[in-house]
């Protein structure tokens, strides 16, 4: 019984709880487990096997934030073969998957307010894709929404200037109260999805074509508007607890990954000092 073969059935099974993003990313992992072992059978699947491709990641030059997500992919997988007694040993018992921290990029607050500004103001030259996507990416640095929630987005979930949904990636529900700069970015629409959303690719192509016509050449992507959302949030006195409840983060810890690019929050909390005089 071929491990590849198994892989894919499952992950038909699950793509429907599943983010389209995320359904890609294991997509592309087992793509390369086949890769290097094509035939691999589910007898085959030892510690001593997720050690030799591991090496051969990083063999091939892979980043060690690439190594540790295809691994993590791969133990998913293999966790799943385990709960339905296809493999009965676990192969990932002696092997340690290392958590790299990777820096988060995100637009300061004269950046954000630079290009919000411009885009009011001169959103009329933009192509009608490079609008729609920078009205996404800004509406979402003002909210906080999940690339993937922007897509399924619905008018009845907002009203009264907040907006109630449930994230498609962690199932939370999430309160946020509309701020006034978001509100001059939504569509007169009154039912259906209030956002045209683009894949993920070309919404990117057309978010950086449009921000550099208005005067923003940094590489924009969708996730960088949430992690906008939430650096701006602690830079403007936004509590951490607070914060974590408008992302939709399960723990608060997922949100102090955030306040370690924040120099203005640890400026706040040493003036405390001044108390002391």
């Amino acid at each position: 019984m071929l491990f590849i073969d198994i892989a894919k059935k499952y992950l038909v099974e699950d793509s429907e709880n599943l983010a389209e993003l995320t359904v890609r990313t294991y997509r592309w992992n087992l793509n390369k487990i086949h890769d290097f072992a094509p035939n691999l059978t589910l007898e085959e699947i030892t510690t001593d096997f997720v050690r030799r491709y591991r090496s051969h990641l990083k063999d091939i030059g892979n980043r060690e934030s690439t190594i540790s997500k295809a691994l993590s992919v791969f133990r998913n997988f293999t966790n799943k073969l385990i709960s339905d007694d296809l493999i009965s040993r676990n192969p990932f018992d002696r092997i340690k998957i290392r958590r790299v921290a990777s820096k988060r990029g995100f637009l300061s607050l004269r950046e954000l307010k630079s290009l919000y500004l411009n885009f009011l103001e001169r959103s009329h030259t933009l192509l009608k894709n490079e609008q729609d996507s920078l009205r996404v990416f800004l509406f979402s640095c003002f909210t906080g929404l999940r690339f993937s929630d922007l897509k399924t987005l619905d008018a009845r979930e907002i009203f009264d200037w907040k907006i109630h949904k449930q994230t498609h990636k962690t199932g939370e529900a999430v309160y946020i109260p509309i701020p006034v700069q978001a509100r001059l970015l939504l569509p007169n629409i009154t039912k259906g999805p209030v956002f045209h959303v683009a894949d993920n690719a070309y919404f990117n192509k057309r978010l950086r074509s449009g921000a550099k016509k208005l005067g923003c050449h940094r590489h924009l992507h969708c996730h960088m508007a949430r992690h906008t959302f939430a650096t701006t949030c602690i830079t403007i006195g936004i509590p951490l607890p607070d914060t974590s409840k408008l992302l939709g983060h399960r723990s608060i810890e997922t949100t102090l990954i955030y306040a370690k690019y924040v120099d203005t929050l640890l400026d706040k909390e040493m003036k405390k000092f001044d108390r002391l005089k």
